[in-house]
């Protein structure tokens, strides 16, 4: 795990990330002592979080159990009621140099809730940062979950069809349904019918997870 978590450091620096944990939000083990798959953040910040017991407040794992969508740390404070409590959490988190950062919402092979996280000092993200993270965050959180299974964890990639490779090819590259529409022949009907198979075949709920696990299985290229 602990070359897991080195290797994921080195592929997010280039981001100005200087931070990542990857862990669970439900189940069994979010509740135990341990929660995390590796958590490469400062002492002094995660004697902070624990002290002050920030998880119970924290945005980031609330997001994390109630959507499945990627959002950058900006995006998802901007949201957040004005008295709401994790504001808290966000300015602490800003005085040991944590300004911006990535969430990635995951799902474990015993089907529990978990997320990636990075965090740093910068502004925010372009829109090819963010895919190139969820890639870095899915590739991550899969392989820490495989490591604490031993193995047992993991499945086939699934059989795709033609047209649900060519949709999600396009969808990849950024084309909305109805351009994949007209560039393939099909109705915008069609489209989301093999896109939502798709994610059915991968066991994920949103567009960003498909895409990133295509393109992580090598279905798709960016």
């Amino acid at each position: 795990m602990a070359d897991l978590a080195g290797a994921v450091m080195a592929a997010i620096k280039p981001f100005g990330m200087t931070a990542a944990a990857s862990g669970l939000v439900s189940g069994a083990k979010a509740a135990s002592r341990e929660p995390f798959h590796f958590a490469h953040w400062p002492q002094a910040w995660i004697d902070r979080y624990l002290e002050q017991q920030y998880l119970l407040v924290d945005p980031i794992p609330r997001w994390a159990r109630n959507s499945g969508r990627a959002v950058s740390w900006r995006e998802l404070f901007k949201i957040l009621p004005e008295r709401d409590p994790g504001r808290e959490a966000i300015a602490a988190a800003a005085e040991f140099g944590f300004t911006e950062g990535f969430v990635v919402p995951m799902r474990s092979g015993d089907n529990s809730l978990g997320l990636v996280s990075f965090g740093g000092d910068r502004g925010p993200f372009a829109h090819d940062e963010r895919a190139l993270m969820t890639l870095i965050a899915v590739s991550a959180f899969t392989a820490a979950d495989r490591i604490v299974h031993r193995g047992e964890v993991g499945q086939a990639a699934p059989i795709l069809t033609a047209r649900e490779i060519e949709c999600i090819a396009l969808m990849v590259r950024g084309h909305p349904d109805a351009q994949i529409g007209v560039l393939l022949g099909l109705s915008v009907r069609t489209v989301r019918f093999h896109l939502s198979n798709a994610r059915t075949k991968f066991h994920v709920s949103s567009r960003t997870h498909l895409a990133a696990l295509a393109v992580a299985q090598g279905y798709a290229h960016m």
